[in-house]
């Protein structure tokens, strides 16, 4: 028998789903946390955020219902946990793998490597960040603002939406490296454009004030300290979404922002 965990978003409305799915799925698979091969995530797109960086070392898939505020992950609504039963039992689904990108931090002693689904960003409201950008090793421009975002496919439609880049359709291994509040005037001039770029290319930072700023991994922060450089890439993993029922890119782009 296929097992599954639950990824649970702490509200009572999430929890009572979550009790649901318990015994809808009694007989058809076994809950176990520790080593599902299905994980579902029962909240908005910050909880399949949590679940994916919990699991995301185990060979698992994973689906979304959502009660939260924003659903871009989840396939299935609040009222449609008997249908989401119904297509587990039928074992009749779509596999979407989504990349991943790898964010490699260099310091002095050493190197710490981090797997984004959404985005990294390097953000800092109070202080401007002067930070040399290179695709490979060649300088595309000196940054000045706020900070930078690279993004996925996947996480196009989040932060990186909100600052003004480009909705990316999935599927495709690509990232993309848009700016947080540049500086624009006579002295100073960057691009001003999302770049989009494919697994082949490698975007590497280098700050004069990287021990000053935190590193955005998704929803988790980190101070960054002794900073030489930040080398980004797309991952060689991937994590595999399932689809039980169809469920089109632009479905999901009206549903979350066009639609009311």
């Amino acid at each position: 028998m296929k097992q599954y965990a639950l990824v649970v978003k702490q509200d009572e409305m999430s929890a009572n789903i979550a009790e649901k799915i318990k015994k809808g799925l009694t007989g058809i698979m076994e809950y176990n946390p520790d080593d599902p091969d299905l994980v579902i995530s029962v909240g908005g797109d910050g909880t399949m955020l949590l679940s994916v960086h919990q699991y995301m070392e185990q060979k698992v898939s994973f689906v979304g219902v959502h009660t939260g505020t924003l659903g871009f992950f989840t396939d299935y609504q609040k009222d449609e946990i008997t249908e989401l039963i119904a297509a587990i039992k039928a074992d009749h689904y779509q596999m979407t793998p989504r990349h991943l990108l790898e964010v490699d931090v260099y310091h002095k002693a050493g190197k710490e490597t981090y797997l984004a689904l959404n985005e990294m960003r390097i953000d800092h409201g109070y202080t401007t960040q002067v930070i040399d950008v290179y695709i490979d090793d060649e300088l595309l421009e000196v940054f000045r603002g706020n900070g930078l975002c690279v993004s996925t496919p996947s996480g196009s439609t989040a932060y990186n939406k909100s600052i003004g880049g480009a909705v990316i359709y999935p599927g495709n291994p690509l990232m993309q490296l848009t700016e947080v509040a540049a500086i624009q005037h006579n002295a100073y001039r960057s691009l001003g454009a999302s770049l989009i770029l494919d697994e082949n290319k490698v975007i590497k930072l280098k700050g004069q004030h990287f021990n000053r700023v935190y590193l955005g991994i998704d929803h988790l922060s980190y101070h960054l300290d002794d900073v030489e450089k930040i080398e980004i890439r797309i991952s060689k993993k991937v994590v595999k979404f399932i689809e039980y029922k169809e469920m089109s890119f632009i479905q999901r782009i009206r549903r979350a922002f066009i639609s009311e």
